[in-house]
């Protein structure tokens, strides 16, 4: 295995280290004098006006740069690992872990299990507790690495250890109230597994963490995602339509008992329970500046508003004219729908929209980001594309081009034989649609 720590992955355009010389490929070897752990202390010890870095170039030139420079500014590097030494990898074996359901050949970074506390401070990753050391957990206190993110699902010693295949698993509310002493703050998240942890033992769960106090910030319930590829895992059944129904109902009345006690409705539905239910999302207001939107909660509420003022933003008409399509996932085509809906209003435009089905995962699996290139080859192939496709920049990797099966956009514009261009929002969209350069 190669060893990557410290080793740069990219250097940002414009940015300090472009300036200085320092090219992917280049190591990292200390800053200020030190010889730096992780990600963490490379944040504490660049947050300084005046800096000195120790870099090993790639033909092996050791390379001292003093650096002044506002002491927010960032170098612009990029690592290898997000962690810059090796990531946590997860010691569970979830009998709900979405990465044993993955099919083999896909980019190989989507195999790893990381349950590591940094990723979780940094980036809002789901950790587990259940393999932090005390020294670990000493320098979370000391350094007041605030919030974490936990994944909980349920507070029943003998039901969290069944559920994670792992006898460390107990003792989580004792955990979490250890951390919360030193004023680390939790948002905590269930996934929810019918005939398992559902009922009276989610009811049990919120509860417990509500008990914990003010500390736990927020509790997310998300359904369990089942792909086809279950082959000699524990058996697992979907979120139902009815079972979807019930779980909103007692969210509901626990907002209302939490607004109460708390001030703070306290625990959320991700979206996809009210797509499931045929349920209408709460307001904007309800969702208390959306605490856990990484994690699916109040997204197409945020996308509901901002596609109404995006509406009134666009022009009467659109010369020369345009017909091109849309593509997503199944789950988002009530939403694309209306998007598609208002260009069309646009004199001179046409656009057509597809909701592609998940080949690679299963037809239950519906969201955009799980769509590979493959699928989107499959689905629209024999469909008229017009000039152009536009596709959910969600479905490709972080910061690179390539879909989950390592195709590149570039890939499947060659099988469908028209340009692809991925957006991240709706401004984008509009961008694309109304102040591109005609070919």
């Amino acid at each position: 295995m190669m060893f990557t720590k410290g080793l740069i992955e990219q250097v940002h355009p414009d940015s300090i280290a472009e300036e200085l010389g320092i090219k992917p490929g280049d190591r990292l070897l200390k800053i200020n004098n030190r010889v730096f752990k992780d990600v963490i202390d490379y944040r504490l010890l660049t947050c300084r006006e005046k800096i000195t870095l120790l870099v090993e170039s790639t033909n092996g030139e050791i390379i001292e740069y003093d650096i002044e420079k506002d002491f927010d500014e960032e170098l612009g590097l990029r690592f290898f690992s997000p962690t810059i030494d090796p990531v946590q990898v997860c010691c569970n074996r979830c009998i709900f872990c979405f990465v044993d359901q993955l099919p083999p050949n896909l980019r190989s970074t989507l195999y790893l299990k990381d349950d590591d506390y940094r990723l979780s401070f940094l980036h809002g990753s789901f950790i587990t507790l259940n393999n932090l050391t005390e020294k670990e957990l000493e320098r979370i206190k000391r350094l007041k690495l605030s919030p974490l993110y936990v994944s909980v699902h349920t507070t029943d010693d003998k039901l969290r250890q069944k559920m994670m295949q792992n006898l460390r698993a107990a003792g989580i509310l004792s955990r979490l109230k250890n951390i919360l002493e030193y004023g680390i703050n939790i948002h905590a998240q269930i996934v929810l597994c019918p005939g398992i942890n559902d009922g009276e033992a989610l009811k049990q769960t919120v509860f417990d963490l509500a008990s914990l106090g003010k500390g736990i910030l927020s509790v997310a319930i998300v359904p369990v995602g089942l792909t086809k590829h279950r082959r000699n895992l524990f058996r697992l059944q979907p979120v139902t339509r009815p079972l979807a129904q019930q779980v909103l109902e007692d969210i509901h009345c626990w907002q209302k008992h939490f607004k109460q006690e708390r001030g703070s409705a306290f625990v959320f539905a991700s979206d996809e329970f009210y797509l499931q239910a045929g349920v209408p999302l709460p307001s904007a207001e309800q969702y208390e500046g959306y605490p856990q939107l990484e994690n699916g909660v109040g997204l197409s509420r945020l996308f509901i508003d901002k596609f109404k003022s995006w509406r009134r933003s666009l022009p009467q008409k659109k010369m020369p004219p345009l017909y091109f399509s849309l593509v997503t996932g199944k789950s988002a085509l009530p939403l694309i729908k209306k998007v598609v809906g208002a260009l069309n209003e646009v004199e001179g435009l046409n656009a057509f929209l597809y909701g592609v089905e998940n080949k690679l995962f299963g037809k239950q699996v519906t969201v955009a980001g799980l769509l590979s290139g493959r699928d989107l080859i499959a689905g629209l192939q024999s469909k008229e594309l017009g000039s152009f496709v536009v596709f959910p920049q969600v479905m490709l990797k972080e910061g690179e081009a390539l879909f989950l099966d390592g195709l590149t956009p570039e890939n499947v514009s060659e099988a469908l034989g028209v340009p692809l261009y991925p957006v991240a929002d709706l401004d984008d969209l509009g961008t694309l649609v109304f102040d591109r350069q005609e070919d």
